[in-house]
């Protein structure tokens, strides 16, 4: 009888996990965007510090292995620090972006004002996960000294041999800064409302927390249309053959252009970079920070 209840509960979580957080997340859009336009985003924190604790304490108690999950000393060296840095780049760059968003994005005078709103969304989530798909892959493929810069400022991300959802915020703060205008200013630049900036931001940064989740979540064929647990995870690989899947939020692209890796129902062997002792140590914040502005001779690309 107990087995039968374990793999209920593991049946609950591996299915039904993901539908019922995006469900959460839905929820909060219609609150959000139901009220009036200058009051959009004031219960984010509310929403991305309960989903985030709610995630946390369920990889906690059922991880899908054990060695990905978060630990004191993961915690306090490495997540802490990051996150730190972290929210300040995110917060600095947030602030100008939301600027850009309510004052010069309805002054386009464009048509996309007019586009409704889901439609919106949906152009948006594409028009930005293109842009990102092509900045992430020529951050880990690009060659000569550009990019070797580009990858030292991505590889803090991939340092960490464990994915899980703190670890999403490890990460370069020029990378952050990147990710922002990414982002925001092409939407913008295009004339969306900022319902829908805000409205895509909320559901890129929902895919990025489950992407980085180190529970057993499968979607099946939802796969092969968003960037989720499955496919991010193989990204984190240490083997080069398998570290694909370039999207955050939608797989299309990679499906589009040959970088789509989906096994279902297996994980990698091992994450993190190939070769890790020619990087620095994941813990050590200086190193890394510092680290795209070293001189080094060779590159090691996922």
């Amino acid at each position: 009888m107990n087995v039968t209840l374990h793999q209920k509960f593991d049946d609950a979580l591996r299915y039904y996990l993901y539908p019922l957080l995006a469900m959460i997340t839905l929820a909060y859009l219609v609150c959000e965007l139901s009220g009036p336009r200058e009051s959009i985003g004031h219960r984010y924190g509310w929403y991305v510090g309960g989903m985030v604790i709610v995630m946390v304490l369920i990889e906690m108690l059922h991880p899908l292995r054990s060695e990905w999950r978060m630990t004191k000393a993961t915690f306090w060296r490495r997540d802490v620090p990051f996150i730190i840095l972290g929210a300040s780049s995110i917060a600095a760059a947030n602030y100008f972006a939301a600027i850009i968003a309510t004052q010069y994005g309805l002054s386009r005078g464009t048509s996309h004002e007019e586009i409704p709103l889901l439609l919106g969304i949906v152009f948006a989530l594409l028009i930005t996960d293109f842009l990102w798909y092509w900045v992430h892959r020529i951050s880990h493929e690009a060659r000569g000294s550009w990019g070797q810069f580009f990858w030292r400022v991505h590889a803090a991300h991939h340092l960490p041999r464990q994915v899980y959802v703190l670890m999403h915020a490890i990460g370069h703060p020029i990378n952050a800064i990147v990710v922002r205008a990414i982002l925001t200013l092409p939407l913008c630049v295009f004339g969306f409302a900022p319902e829908v900036v805000f409205a895509a931001s909320v559901i890129i940064a929902f895919q990025g927390l489950v992407s980085h989740f180190n529970v057993d979540s499968r979607v099946g064929w939802l796969n092969y249309l968003l960037v989720g647990t499955e496919l991010h995870r193989y990204h984190h690989s240490a083997d080069m053959s398998e570290a694909k899947n370039f999207g955050a939020v939608v797989s299309v692209w990679d499906q589009l252009f040959g970088t789509f890796y989906y096994r279902p129902g297996k994980v990698p062997k091992t994450l993190g970079v190939d070769n890790a002792s020619r990087y620095p140590s994941d813990t050590r914040l200086f190193d890394v920070i510092v680290y795209p502005f070293r001189h080094y001779k060779s590159k090691n690309v996922l």
